[in-house]
């Protein structure tokens, strides 16, 4: 059994999608599962659709023209089967059904509820595409697959059931390519959930462990790990940061090990989630990360014992929120005010990629979401006074090197830096405006 992944860029349109039947024939011939994401930036669309629809606002226009992009790849793919484009659009009438109908009382179970249609949007596309193709296909319900309790927006998986699930699933069908939705889970009694930002990538490594696959290939729109993003670069001018077209000094990392790569996923490089990483180190499972823009390229192969001397690694982390909080009585910060705020983020379901601490303040940065850093900033007023700036950079430099570190040693509008042995982190204002910094 061999995993593909596909995330959002390649799948966003039907030329991407027209890519995926000669990359599966380009592989061996063995029996494949294919996990697949929400088409391009569906998830976004359905979270504005989901806040507006939450509020009481208007989101029918929006809603419309979503479904009016799948049904145009649809109809871009010539699949010429009007029973499959009915079911199509059955089940937009579906999720339509969902939004209108369900409570609006807890905002993160009608979330799960409705974003959740992203990837089953998408992932029956690709069955009617590949079948259409002359693939045999199987198409799976994540929601009967992948087995989670009720922690919405954050799904934590129930291994157990999981596995005997997939097991199930592998040996009850004997179609040649079997296909299943990233990011979603069900909890047993007719629900869907979602497991968190990037979570897709989750799914596939439990597919990939639970089937005892001997290869998982996540397919991106980069043919590899890079020293930085090789699209869009930022840089050092005149002690500012700033953009640029790419980079030529950009490397490309051949090889890697699970843990350099879960530390730069930790750090901000959203190229594969922690979670899955930890999955696939235990098994030992050959991994890649290939270009599906060209399948003739060699991408990055994983390794569990893997210690070979990296480049220079930037990470540039856009909207971010830096909070700096000072407790209400007087005190010292200690144990119990740092577990409070690693417990506050948990509760969120934010990632805290920088903290630093003195006598009487922490400061920590998390990605910006408007829900739950508004829900974070709730739960840390309750026991400190608490200063935020938004609309700010992190910059991350993994094994810097002395003169990356000078580069940054003039730089303006930095207002937090930390240096460790390994790795040097940059809290930068963006250039084009300073944000306020505001008090609750």
């Amino acid at each position: 059994m061999i995993v593909h992944k596909f995330g959002g860029a390649s799948v966003k349109d039907a030329e991407s999608i027209r890519r995926i039947p000669s990359l599966l024939k380009s592989m061996d011939n063995e029996r494949a599962f294919i996990v697949i994401s929400a088409m391009g930036k569906t998830t976004n669309k359905l979270e504005v659709i989901t806040n507006a629809a939450f509020e009481g606002k208007s989101y029918l226009v929006l809603f419309d023209s979503l479904k009016d992009e799948h049904l145009a790849v649809y109809d871009e793919l010539h699949i010429e089967d009007e029973n499959s484009r009915k079911e199509l659009i059955e089940l937009f009438a579906n999720c339509l059904n969902v939004i209108e109908t369900t409570a609006k009382d807890n905002y993160s179970f009608f979330y799960d509820q409705v974003v959740s249609y992203g990837e089953r949007f998408s992932s029956l596309i690709l069955e009617k595409y590949l079948n259409h193709s002359g693939f045999d296909v199987k198409l799976l319900d994540a929601g009967k697959l992948f087995s989670a309790d009720d922690n919405w927006r954050a799904g934590n998986i129930n291994h157990s059931l999981t596995e005997w699930n997939i097991s199930n699933a592998i040996t009850g069908n004997d179609n040649d390519f079997l296909i299943t939705q990233g990011f979603i889970a069900g909890n047993g009694s007719g629900d869907y959930l979602t497991l968190g930002r990037e979570g897709s990538d989750y799914s596939a490594a439990l597919v990939a462990v639970y089937s005892n696959a001997s290869e998982i290939i996540f397919w991106k729109d980069v043919d590899g790990i890079y020293s930085s993003d090789p699209n869009v670069e930022w840089r050092m001018e005149n002690g500012e940061l700033r953009m640029e077209n790419g980079e030529l000094g950009v490397v490309k990392i051949e090889k890697m090990s699970y843990s350099e790569m879960i530390e730069l996923s930790f750090f901000g490089a959203k190229v594969l989630h922690e979670k899955a990483l930890f999955a696939l180190q235990d098994k030992n499972i050959k991994m890649q990360v290939r270009s599906f823009l060209d399948i003739h390229k060699s991408g990055t192969c994983f390794y569990n014992n893997y210690d070979e001397k990296y480049p220079s690694i930037k990470i540039i982390s856009e909207n971010q929120i830096l909070y700096t909080c000072e407790p209400h009585e007087r005190a010292i910060i200690n144990s119990n005010h740092i577990k409070y705020i690693y417990d506050c983020a948990n509760e969120c379901n934010v990632n805290i990629s920088l903290i630093q601490m003195s006598a009487l303040k922490i400061s920590f940065c998390v990605d910006f979401d408007e829900f739950a850093c508004d829900r974070m900033l709730h739960n840390l007023e309750k026991k400190f006074k608490v200063k935020y700036n938004n609309d700010i950079i992190l910059v991350t430099l993994r094994h810097y090197s002395p003169n990356d570190i000078a580069e940054f040693e003039n730089a303006k509008n930095i207002i937090l830096s930390q240096v460790s042995r390994v790795v040097a982190q940059y809290v930068i204002v963006e250039t084009h405006g300073r944000a306020s910094v505001r008090e609750k």
